[in-house]
């Protein structure tokens, strides 16, 4: 048989030779077998022992015809498939062998148990496992099927006899399996290192050229005097040559001069690479790039030796610098409209002053485009990109001189842009303006966009990026609260404003943390006995260099700032403390904002205060306007039923300045309506308003509500209201002002005089 060269095949081979050259001791171990066997037969005389007597015999006649077999087969063009054929059909037989075996031992100790039976039985088995590893060894895949064989039914004997003991035998059959495939593992991997022994050189050679062409980097090993001594495939490939060889023994100049004559590079381009070579192959550096004429991008590295000279390790990096260039865009650029984002605009910036001449005007212009948020819901996000694209293409087209346009955010472009004069500038603006407002047509959509802008104007001596962005930023937002003009440029009051509005918020943020702003209460009168049945709790801040500062102001501005619900809490803990303090002679009403009504523990934080101030929850009725309850219906339902469930009254204020009074009347646990008082300024001279009042009024009460009418301030008004409304409850300046609480508890009980007070504007500020 001849021995193929491929050396895994002709180990596989000489494995399979080991096996198959067992078939005599495989005989006669099979004779001992099958003698046994009938020894048992003989002393228990049951006939299942002549069965496995049988059954060794045929099962030793197929491995001998199979060991033949083999011995008759030319395996010189045989595969490793082939080879895999051969060890499976060995495996076949013994491990037949070896179950036959385990289950012997699992009739003869468990089945029948019969002593001498089970002693013969383990005898066997055990005198086969000893030469189940030294004669099979060679395949970890037979000595395993084999273990399993003889071990598993032996395992399941132990198991199924039962008791600690039988047990503890079960477990120990686990390590002397290991045993044997740690041995057989020791004894093969002697064989593999005496077969490699002699071949190991020319194997480690062979892996080393595999792996060193396999490279995906070129490779150049050079001595002491920059000659090449080795060379993979891929830099003979990269330098312009068909085989390694070709590269050997060639110094570096040479290599250098050999592809340029291969057309690899142009000769300007060779003295700027030999320069890069040198310098990494003496040292002076570690790595470098150099940038192909056809464009490739090739990076170096070189890691010197003094012993044996410096490898120098070369690749194909044109991918990689792409993609880093393409990064560097995308950190740089705005990938929707292309123009420099926030970061490259401010880089641009810090050189625009360069060259440009000292009396020249520069312009920075802030835009914000409008309703970008009512395009993307009402067509769709792309349309709405779309949009933002058309929109960057008009800022480009328009005619300025050197401009610089960015895109800052979702809706946010700035402009810098120079002239010669402040009204040329101010031509440009108006110019611009007139470009990116009016009518886009965008994927077949007609878009009416309009823009506010805030515009800063300084001359070249005073550029300061940072200083005027923030200007026109305060320009912008002049411009977006100016309902006459689109864009307005900065002005110094407007920083003046700006610094005064951020102070005041700044001092109303501690005021609030501190507690010291104060709550003053308008009296709410009983039309009938003039007496006063209740009162408005109104916060008031009387701020300590300002004076008082009107809730017109304040109020929005802790909006603004999230404080507003701190704020109601302020109130809440006051008011529900003055009732207490009152003897809760009379009811005081809360106003609740939209952002207390999406607020869950509103109802948690009233309940304490009342149970703190031992005050009766019918005492304390909250106020919400229309506005409020449109912001999120189901929550601030949620919130008012908690709140009438604790048996607080709660209101509509301002009631018919909203969007759709009647449904809340329907829907909300409203026990009383207070209508606003616009519904009362003409009612002395307009019969049409007298009329309308009186049938909201009767509708309200049909719905079995109580009614109050905000903003009394004539006693015409109120005869009016007596006479023809019907109304429960007034309030307004007629009866006083907002006051303190020792005030309102010295008009317990007493009929309340109408003040001689004439109508004014700063009514609803007084009272807010």
């Amino acid at each position: 048989m001849k021995i193929e060269r491929n050396e895994s095949i002709f180990l596989e081979i000489l494995f399979l030779r080991t096996l198959y050259a067992n078939k005599k001791a495989v005989w006669w171990t099979s004779v001992i077998q099958i003698l046994a066997t009938l020894v048992i037969y003989v002393k228990t005389d049951h006939p299942i022992y002549a069965a496995f007597a049988l059954a060794f015999f045929l099962i030793v006649l197929g491995r001998t015809a199979n060991a033949n077999a083999f011995e008759q087969k030319d395996l010189s063009s045989a595969t490793m498939a082939d080879l895999r054929t051969w060890e499976w059909r060995y495996l076949v037989g013994a491990i037949s062998t070896c179950i036959l075996l385990g289950l012997l031992c699992l009739v003869s100790i468990y089945v029948l148990a019969d002593p001498s039976a089970a002693i013969t039985s383990v005898a066997i088995v055990v005198a086969s496992m000893v030469a189940l590893v030294t004669r099979n060894y060679v395949s970890p895949t037979v000595v395993i099927g084999m273990s399993i064989g003889v071990l598993a039914p032996l395992f399941l004997t132990f198991v199924l006899l039962g008791g600690i003991y039988n047990w503890l035998l079960a477990l120990l059959i686990l390590p002397y399996f290991w045993s044997n495939i740690r041995i057989a593992s020791k004894l093969r991997q002697s064989l593999w290192d005496a077969l490699l022994g002699k071949q190991q050189l020319s194997v480690v050679v062979s892996h080393f050229d595999a792996a060193l062409n396999g490279m995906p980097q070129g490779l150049l090993m050079f001595d002491r005097n920059q000659t090449i001594t080795v060379a993979n495939m891929k830099a003979a490939k990269m330098m312009g040559f068909d085989e390694p060889d070709q590269v050997h023994g060639h110094s570096l100049q040479s290599l250098l001069r050999l592809a340029r004559v291969k057309a690899y590079f142009p000769e300007e381009t060779q003295a700027s690479l030999s320069g890069k070579m040198q310098d990494l192959l003496s040292g002076r550096k570690e790595r470098d790039m150099f940038v192909s004429p056809a464009k490739r991008h090739y990076e170096f590295t070189a890691t010197p030796d003094p012993e044996h000279g410096t490898v120098l390790i070369f690749q194909d990096v044109t991918r990689r610098a792409e993609a880093e260039a393409q990064i560097s865009r995308m950190a740089r650029y705005d990938s929707l409209t292309g123009l420099p984002n926030r970061s490259q605009f401010a880089e641009i910036a810090r050189t625009y002053i360069d060259g440009i001449e000292p009396g020249t005007q520069i312009a920075l212009m802030v835009v914000d485009v409008d309703g970008l948020k009512r395009t993307n819901d009402t067509f769709g996000h792309r349309i709405g990109d779309e949009l933002l694209r058309a929109f960057a293409d008009r800022l480009a087209s328009v005619d300025v001189k050197h401009p610089v346009i960015s895109r800052f955010g979702s809706d946010e472009f700035v402009l810098l842009f120079q002239a010669a004069t402040r009204d040329d500038l101010l031509q440009s603006v108006e110019r611009i303006m007139a470009t990116i407002s009016g009518q886009y047509t965008i994927s077949g959509h007609e878009i009416l966009t309009g823009a506010h802008a805030g515009v800063v104007i300084v001359c070249a001596a005073e550029f300061d990026l940072a200083v005027m962005h923030m200007n026109a930023d305060l320009a912008l937002d002049v411009a977006k609260k100016d309902s006459q003009k689109h864009w307005a440029v900065f002005v110094e009051t407007m920083d003046q404003s700006f610094r005064s509005k951020q102070r005041l918020k700044s001092d109303l943020r501690k005021a609030i943390a501190e507690g010291t702003l104060s709550v003053a209460y308008q009296p709410i009168i009983n039309v009938r006995t003039l007496r006063m049945v209740g009162c408005e709790a109104l916060s008031r801040w009387n701020h300590p260099e300002y004076g008082p500062i009107s809730p017109a102001e304040f109020i929005p501005m802790a909006e603004e700032m999230g404080l507003i619900s701190d704020l109601t809490q302020n109130v809440v803990e006051q008011a529900i403390k003055d009732c207490s303090l009152w003897g809760s002679r009379i009811a005081v009403s809360i106003n609740l904002s939209s952002h207390d009504l999406q607020n869950m523990d509103m109802a948690d934080i009233i309940r304490s205060a009342l149970l703190r101030h031992n005050v009766e929850p019918e005492m304390i009725e909250v106020e919400v306007t229309e506005g409020a309850i449109i912001t999120d219906r189901e929550a601030t339902g949620g919130v008012l039923q908690s709140l009438k469930a604790m048996g607080l009254q709660v209101a509509i204020d301002d009631f018919g300045t909203g969007y759709s009074s009647l449904s809340y009347l329907k829907d909300l646990p409203v026990t009383k309506v207070k209508i606003d008082r616009s519904f009362i300024t003409d009612i002395t001279e307009e019969g049409r308003s007298l009329k309308l009042l009186r049938g909201i009024v009767q509708m309200t009460h049909e719905l079995g509500l109580s009614v109050t009418i905000e903003g009394l301030e004539t006693r015409e008004q109120f005869a009016l209201i007596n006479r023809w409304i019907g109304a429960e409850y007034v309030q307004g300046f007629l009866y006083g002002a907002a006051t303190t609480a020792e005030n309102i508890a010295k008009n317990f009980d007493i009929e309340m005089v109408q003040l001689p007070v004439k109508p004014r504007n700063g009514g609803i500020a007084a009272a807010g």
